[in-house]
């Protein structure tokens, strides 16, 4: 197929109902999706070539909307199988840690010592993936975007020369490779790579997934597919989830600065927790007993608040953070392109306020939100309700106006069974449109089960 042809293949409207004529009726009662998005990587493009992956994506699935995770973290690909299902040139990938796969504008980053690190691969240095991207997807009349991903700065520099922008524990401890977002040069690298991307490139959206405050511990999660949880590590109670986030981030000296201008007094805080802290962290006999007796029951986290108030207010503290950045990100990007859609990947689907995520708060510094609720690939149906019970919690919280993605697991354990319920809960919650998870992971049927939903759901784009 020439540009041409593609072109024109692509830009043309493309009904998703049944292959047979539909009734006058059902055409006027057929729901609307503005949206189908899929994410896609440098080496999908490198690998299978960027025209072929939309052809292939606006058969099966109806995508009319591409974006690079132009910022990518590290954990193995495909994420949830052992081997690529359409790749031809590879079984599996290994990306490097935390790369940009575009070329960065310098100018950008004047406020901070840290800067987007490419990568060194053969295959993919010295091309810049966003841009080669952006082009194909326009000429088929497509949305373009870009993700920033889960971790922004490499393990590599944030052990050694950029430790200093990395969150703390109650113990001084650095947590891994998570930036804290009260940090100046963090901030600053942070609103850089957003203000980058939005000056130099012909996007309608740029999605962060960006890893918030870590909510306790951090582990490493072992198993076939070995990869970083950032998170309180499967505490076992509600009460022991939301008491454990003392063990996690940020108690750095910027996140003390920022809380005094907010008018908390963090020096306290810590004395109050630090106790707490320890509890979990290294029980003696007595705390061992209290534990068990937490754990054992039925204490709710409402309870472990009202006993200790400063663990309310620390959280508190997290979210205000967090919404002040997103609310400067936003002020930063539309000041370039008024119309530009800072998209959230809440990737984060229960407890997100004891990350510092706050939906109600966010709300008027995003165009939209994108849920990142793959229960699909769980391979039971029964997991579907909480996805259900997901998307409603982002319609209470975030308003029914702004527009909702709901994503959908199409990588194994999903089947088209499970992929079209989903298609049709996300329709039923509300959703504006679908974003796929992950085109890389995904077999053809689970592909093709994406435009059977949407006419089980009695919908089209």
């Amino acid at each position: 197929m020439n540009r041409r042809e593609f072109a024109s293949t692509f830009a043309a409207p493309l009904c998703l109902a049944a292959a047979q004529p539909l009734s006058p009726a059902r055409q006027r009662a057929l729901k609307r999706f503005t949206e189908i998005a899929a994410s896609l990587y440098a080496w999908d493009l490198a690998d299978e070539g960027v025209e072929p992956v939309l052809e292939t994506l606006r058969e099966t699935t109806g995508a009319n909307s591409a974006y690079l995770v132009a910022l990518m973290h590290w954990e193995k690909r495909p994420l949830t199988d052992f081997y690529y299902p359409h790749n031809a040139k590879r079984k599996t990938y290994f990306p490097e840690d935390s790369r940009a796969y575009w070329k960065p504008n310098l100018d950008h980053y004047k406020s901070t010592r840290i800067k987007p690190r490419l990568s060194d691969r053969e295959e993919l240095k010295g091309k810049d993936w966003l841009d080669i991207l952006i082009r194909a997807a326009r000429k088929a009349g497509w949305k373009t975007g870009a993700e920033i991903s889960h971790t922004v700065l490499d393990l590599e520099r944030a052990r050694g020369e950029c430790s200093y922008a990395v969150q703390r524990d109650i113990y001084g401890n650095p947590l891994a490779q998570l930036i804290c977002p009260n940090q100046p040069d963090a901030r600053g690298y942070l609103i850089g790579l957003f203000t980058d991307l939005v000056t130099n490139y012909d996007l309608d959206f740029v999605q962060t997934c960006l890893v918030p405050f870590a909510s306790g511990r951090l582990r490493m999660s072992a198993g076939p597919f070995a990869f970083q949880t950032w998170g309180a590590g499967g505490a076992a109670t509600p009460v022991e989830k939301t008491v454990g986030t003392v063990l996690g981030g940020c108690w750095c000296s910027s996140c003390e600065l920022a809380a005094k201008a907010q008018g908390v007094d963090f020096k306290s805080l810590r004395k109050a927790l630090l106790p707490v802290a320890d509890t979990l962290d290294h029980p003696g006999p007595a705390e061992g007993h209290h534990l068990a007796k937490m754990r054992a029951s039925n204490i709710t986290p409402t309870a472990a608040l009202l006993r200790h108030p400063e663990l309310f207010e620390w959280l508190k503290f997290r979210c205000a953070s967090l919404t002040a950045l997103f609310r400067d990100v936003h002020a930063a990007i539309t000041s370039i392109k008024p119309k530009i859609d800072l998209r959230l990947n809440a990737y984060i689907y229960d407890d997100w306020e004891l990350s510092g995520i706050d939906f109600a708060a966010l709300r008027p510094y995003l165009g939209s939100i994108r849920s990142s609720n793959y229960d699909e690939q769980s391979g039971v149906a029964a997991q579907l309700e909480h996805k259900r019970k997901f998307l409603l919690a982002v319609r209470a919280m975030a308003g029914d106006d702004i527009h909702f993605l709901s994503a959908i697991g199409i990588r194994p354990k999903a089947t088209p069974e499970l992929i079209r319920k989903g298609v049709v809960i996300s329709s039923q919650c509300g959703a504006d449109g679908l974003s796929l998870g992950h085109y890389d992971g995904a077999p053809l049927a689970n592909l093709e089960a994406i435009r059977q939903g949407l006419t089980d759901a009695d919908a089209t784009i």
